[in-house]
């Protein structure tokens, strides 16, 4: 199993650092940060900090030497396809060799109102998404690019430097949904499972299965991810609270029971952990993206993971 680091669990710059540098040293294979614009409180008057994620990964390359550097996940329809396959390709050479461009269709109405984007039905939003995917392997592999499709025609394009890595770098699709399983599957380098309830992963990771072959795609050379979440525990009673917690936070209607919770989270000792992340990877997953969960009882959750899990 390989490891990543969603960063941006704090939220001033000086902490991100900090965060990656601690994620490189402790041997984490990549650093992500998603890509919003705002906070998530629904009354908006929290003023959350939101660095902007490119220029934020392009500080990060300095900071750091090892650790690759990705997003979980770009929001396709903030930039200009052909200037992100620049933005990505700059980050390359910055990082030397270290980028990841990784996508999504984007989901968040209230940003894209926020700063003026228009937000398309999410058809079209895939719909975009796909033609862009042709647009960054044009850009990151031919010397000249003429390109007309149905939302953006280029002419002459000439995007110098290339990436450092050949062909490009990875190219990964945050979904779960059918229609963008299939187009990552045909199209991508992998895809990121985000929160997907682990109940549901033998049948999400089947069907990606399914759609890889047919493409006649080898698995082995398609990377499935997955993102979420993980509190490192060092007393029943740590744990008992956790659980408690979520159980309260549930719709009246909708209370999931503590074996349910258990099943599907990755809250444990250190033990647990390593017995759950193994069935995840029994079912397919190569790769696990996490935040871990801060604790009043365990002094440092993320040094303990690397170590005894990692």
């Amino acid at each position: 199993m390989k490891y990543g680091y969603y960063v941006r669990s704090v939220h001033n710059y000086e902490d991100i650092r900090d965060l990656t540098i601690k994620a490189e040293k402790l041997r984490f294979e990549s650093a992500h940060v998603n890509d919003h614009l705002i906070g998530f409180d629904e009354k908006q008057e929290k003023k959350e900090p939101y660095l902007e994620a490119l220029m934020l990964m392009s500080a990060l390359a300095i900071e750091t030497e090892k650790i690759k550097l990705g997003h979980i996940v770009l929001c396709n329809s903030f930039r200009n396809p052909a200037y992100l396959a620049k933005m990505i390709s700059t980050l390359d050479h910055i990082s030397k060799g270290r980028a990841l461009l990784w996508l999504g269709a984007g989901w968040y109405e209230e940003e894209y109102k926020a700063y003026g984007y228009p937000f398309p039905n999410p058809k079209r939003r895939v719909d975009e998404l796909e033609e862009s995917l042709t647009i960054y392997k044009k850009l990151f592999t031919e010397d000249s690019t003429d390109y007309e499709g149905k939302f953006w025609k280029l002419e002459n394009n000439r995007n110098y430097p290339k990436p450092i890595q050949k062909p490009h770098p990875q190219i990964v699709l945050g979904t779960d949904s059918k229609r963008m399983t299939d187009i990552a599957c045909r199209e991508a380098d992998g895809i990121n499972l985000p929160y997907t309830k682990i109940d549901d992963l033998p049948n999400t990771i089947g069907r990606v299965k399914a759609n890889l072959e047919k493409y006649h795609r080898d698995v082995e050379n398609f990377e499935i991810s997955y993102f979420n979440t993980v509190n490192v525990v060092d007393s029943q009673e740590e744990l008992d609270a956790i659980v408690e917690r979520i159980i309260k936070a549930a719709p009246e209607d909708k209370k999931p029971s503590e074996e349910y919770i258990l099943r599907n989270s990755f809250i444990g000792f250190t033990e647990d952990l390593t017995n759950q992340i193994a069935k995840v990877e029994e079912m397919g997953i190569q790769k696990m993206v996490i935040a871990i969960r801060k604790s009043k009882i365990v002094d440092n959750p993320m040094k303990l993971f690397a170590e005894k899990i990692m």
